[in-house]
């Protein structure tokens, strides 16, 4: 009889439409057979939908890609809201955000997204993609402190331009996929140059169940002339 085991998968998906690009950064912890063989990734649906792009998967034990295009795979894209993933990962550790249940209050609430025209916890912040409060929390970390951090973690091409609450969403911040889902790699193993509580923590907020399974990730988008070059 065949045993089964864990996979551990990562992927990034970077998809455009009508000017926008859509980013996920995921991984998924999912049971799979020990024989089941890997096959090349469908694209039919992708294709289908009208959409550009790719679909990108990391396999999390033998290290090799899985890709719908290779040319996408290293093309570079502003990380969006993605980039919430690293800098909750800063936040805690720069002791700026103490815990996932410390409560984020700003000044006022403008946001056209009534859902989070509030104060939240933290993890409700991540959850919500909450993007005021993020910004707070960057501009609370520092300039200095936050590039110290990508610069250690060797995030993407490391660049703050674009100012300290602007450069992961109109700034000059770049990461491929490949880069992405090897950064969730380093994350799901405890490799990144962070406390180990505080990748646990970040690990914990990024989870949700679907069908079945846990998913750990975060979704992004941004305009075309700002996502791509």
């Amino acid at each position: 009889m065949l045993k089964s085991k864990i996979s551990r998968i990562r992927g990034f998906s970077l998809l455009c439409k009508r000017g926008t690009v859509f980013l996920v950064a995921l991984f998924v912890i999912v049971s799979c057979s020990v024989s089941q063989q890997v096959r090349p990734l469908d694209d039919s649906a992708r294709l289908a939908s009208g959409f550009e792009g790719g679909v990108f998967l990391l396999d999390g034990e033998s290290g090799e890609f899985f890709a719908t295009s290779e040319q996408w795979l290293v093309r570079a894209a502003i990380p969006a809201s993605t980039f919430k993933v690293f800098s909750s990962l800063a936040a805690l550790e720069s002791g700026v955000v103490a815990s996932t249940d410390q409560v984020i209050r700003l000044p006022t609430y403008s946001s056209t997204r009534e859902e989070i025209n509030r104060d939240l916890d933290f993890a409700s912040a991540f959850a919500l993609s909450a993007l005021p409060h993020y910004q707070h929390l960057v501009r609370e970390i520092g300039a200095t402190k936050m590039q110290s951090y990508l610069d250690n973690a060797d995030y993407g091409n490391r660049s703050m331009g674009g100012g300290v609450d602007q450069f992961w969403i109109a700034g000059d911040l770049r990461i491929t996929p490949r880069q992405q889902l090897e950064f969730l790699r380093r994350l799901h193993r405890s490799e990144l140059p962070f406390r180990d509580t505080v990748m646990a923590q970040v690990r914990q907020i990024m989870q949700r169940t679907e069908r079945g399974g846990n998913v750990f990730g975060k979704t992004g988008w941004a305009t075309s002339a700002e996502g791509l070059h």
